[in-house]
């Protein structure tokens, strides 16, 4: 009975995040785009075992996020 248990938590577990993963690559859209859902749940992996690739993808998101500068004026001739 107890290699049931644990042949039940070593199959269901990678077969919940599967699925988990699935849902949430459907749900993921942005118009007709359809965003990967891979990258949110590897942030966490980055942000504790790659801090720095972690503050890459933050600083890019805010630079994305930012305007684009003004146009330089035109000098008065």
């Amino acid at each position: 009975m107890d290699i049931l248990l644990v042949l039940a938590a070593v199959l269901g577990v990678p077969a919940l995040l599967a699925a988990l993963w699935y849902w949430s690559s459907r749900h993921n859209k942005r118009g007709n785009v359809r965003r990967g859902a891979t990258g949110g749940m590897l942030g966490v992996v980055d942000e504790i075992f790659r801090p720095e690739t972690h503050q890459a993808v933050q600083i890019q998101k805010i630079q994305q996020e930012l305007p684009a500068p003004a146009p330089a004026p035109k000098p008065k001739s």
